[in-house]
């Protein structure tokens, strides 16, 4: 991490996992059309969006913490005047026996961590050798790419995957296919803003699990970040899961965990 500090670092990723929760809302699958509000309130931003009122994703607060315990239960208050649950977005430093305490006294849990990972500033790992084909997804690509998310999803109508299709290949959000001979195995994205990228989006198909399609398609989107001169690049994943594993071996460093209160 250089000569950066770790609250500076978190702050980095925090913004950069915003954009990308921004973007994610603009290009999702789904009707009728996501459309974010983000509210401030003292140091808490309410992130809210009406079609989905129990979404963790896009109705969250980030940013609370001791500052604005005294805020609380305006913050509340604007989710319910939306009729949305909120969920309590909180990084190390800002949870504190207070924060936890008035959180569960308003009956919030913990109810899931993230671990926020960065990837190490050597040189892009080499993918290990197995049968898997790494495709960057174009014009040409984006019907099987979306086919594919429709599969994951269990079925979205054709008129919303053409809708959206642009948005899948903007040179800002570059898509990954993974194949084991003629078939599609996996996928994985990289969102890029400015000079940092994320890592997001990735699934491999149960039937190809195992193969190593996940760390080919890592591989492959660190060497393209590498290549456009990302000065940092970032995912998330749930702690100790395979994923997790999987990053910690191609080179990538924790950097914190966050934590999810939701209403029990």
């Amino acid at each position: 991490m250089g000569k950066q500090g770790i609250g500076d670092k978190v702050q980095q990723i925090e913004a950069m996992e915003l954009r990308l929760n921004q973007f994610n809302a603009a290009r999702a699958l789904a009707l009728p059309d996501k459309k974010p509000m983000v509210l401030k309130l003292g140091d808490s931003l309410l992130l809210m969006e009406t079609s989905g009122p129990e979404s963790m994703y896009y109705n969250r607060v980030k940013g609370f913490g001791p500052s604005d315990l005294d805020k609380l239960d305006l913050i509340l208050q604007e989710y319910e005047s939306r009729d949305l649950i909120p969920c309590f977005d909180i990084p190390p430093g800002r949870m504190t026996v207070e924060v936890g305490t008035a959180l569960h006294q308003k009956g919030f849990v913990c109810a899931e961590q993230l671990t926020f990972l960065e990837a190490g500033h050597g040189s892009p790992p080499t993918a290990p050798a197995s049968s898997v084909e790494i495709k960057e997804v174009d014009e040409h690509l984006a019907d099987d790419l979306l086919n594919s998310i429709s599969r994951i999803m269990g079925g979205v109508p054709s008129e919303i995957l053409e809708r959206k299709k642009p948005y899948f290949i903007l040179p800002h959000f570059r898509n990954y296919l993974a194949y084991i001979g003629n078939e599609i195995a996996g996928i994985g994205s990289l969102f890029i803003h400015e000079r940092e990228g994320y890592l997001a989006n990735d699934y491999t198909f149960p039937e190809y699990r195992g193969m190593g399609c996940q760390k080919a398609l890592i591989a492959r989107r660190l060497a393209e970040a590498a290549k456009l001169g990302l000065t940092s690049v970032y995912t998330d994943v749930r702690f100790g899961s395979a994923s997790h594993e999987n990053m910690r071996l191609l080179g990538f460093e924790q950097v914190f965990t966050t934590s999810f209160w939701i209403k029990a």
